[in-house]
């Protein structure tokens, strides 16, 4: 986006993939239509992904304020496969559509882009909110444990999962998303942390220190309510984010972009190996588990790094699978001290 100035301002696309999520859809969508950017500069696409509730219905009301797509049910990358092939954005942001922005949103990641022009990706913090809207932590991130203020070749913090990679929290130049699409559409969890992951091989990032949406936990969630207390979510989790880091590995293998090469493979290995590990144990195949004990300390992981390889040893060779989940639980509170990361 070189020579992007104020009075040059670029088109923002935002693509909001839904499927059965009328419940959440209206504030979505009015949180758009609320926001400070011009209107004129910014479209918004809905990819309805076969829904069955009242999702269409509420999609109509819109009218052409948005750009509606409807295909039947394939999936989250599917869906986000839709919107990117119809967006012309120079920028390229994404809103779950149980989520919220704040009104200033669009507004604050295009000045931040325009102060950075080489930058590939624009992110910041969120809010976390329940079902009903109400506030259950201010600051996701700090809740969580995840590091802030990052800013440029992030993309070994994003891949270990030092930075939250939720798709309401990033925005990306469009060259850098086209670039990285189609994606995979047999990923089933995981596709932010695709997207983002190969996008920060490709291109610095920026980070904006300023609480800019609102992330909704709910049952519904397909990845952050997945571990709680609950073994055949967290076995499905586990399976289907070691396979998201295939992925990333083999499309990070086939970019011929610059720097496209700095991130360490053997960081997502080690994290593979963890999750493999996890769904050996949750479905009875131990000794398949201690099998993938040797690539937790592939390429000589750091000290962080070795301890959690320890840890999750320790698990694959002793721990009942019936106390996982529990497990899973408690590993929020020792995220948040940061005393190593799972």
């Amino acid at each position: 986006m070189t020579g992007l100035t104020r009075n040059n301002l670029p088109l923002v696309s935002v693509i909001v993939p839904t499927f059965d999520n009328g419940r959440f859809i209206r504030p979505a969508l009015e949180s758009l239509l609320r926001q400070t950017y011009p209107d004129e500069k910014r479209e918004i696409i809905v990819v309805d992904d076969g829904s069955t509730d009242d999702t269409s219905g509420v999609l109509k009301k819109y009218g052409q304020a948005i750009l509606h797509i409807w295909q039947e049910h394939r999936g989250i990358a599917s869906a986000r496969n839709a919107g990117i092939s119809c967006a012309k954005g120079e920028i390229i942001t994404f809103l779950d559509s149980d989520d919220l922005w704040y009104e200033e949103r669009l507004q604050k990641v295009v000045e931040r882009f325009i102060e950075n022009p080489d930058a590939g990706i624009v992110y910041h913090p969120i809010e976390l909110i329940d079902g009903d809207g109400i506030t259950i932590k201010k600051d996701f991130y700090a809740a969580f444990g995840y590091e802030v203020g990052l800013n440029g070749w992030v993309g070994k913090d994003i891949a270990s999962g030092r930075i939250f990679s939720g798709g309401s929290s990033f925005a990306f130049r469009g060259d850098i998303v086209r670039t990285l699409s189609p994606l995979p559409e047999d990923i089933i969890r995981g596709v932010d942390y695709y997207m983002a992951v190969i996008s920060s091989a490709c291109a610095p990032a920026e980070y904006i220190p300023q609480i800019l949406g609102k992330y909704r936990l709910h049952a519904s969630n397909v990845t952050m309510s997945a571990g709680l207390n609950n073994k055949k979510r967290l076995t499905a989790m586990n399976k289907d984010f070691a396979h998201t880091r295939q992925k990333v590995i083999e499309k990070l293998s086939t970019l011929s972009v610059p720097c496209a090469y700095t991130l360490d493979f053997n960081i997502l290995r080690r994290l593979q190996a963890k999750e493999m590990i996890f769904y050996h144990v949750l479905t009875g195949e131990r000794v398949k588990a201690m099998k993938q004990i040797p690539a937790l300390f592939k390429g000589s992981p750091p000290l962080r790094e070795l301890f959690r390889g320890v840890a999750v040893s320790i698990m694959a060779l002793f721990i009942p699978a019936s106390i996982y989940p529990r497990i899973v639980n408690s590993y929020r509170l020792i995220k948040q001290v940061k005393i190593f990361v799972f």
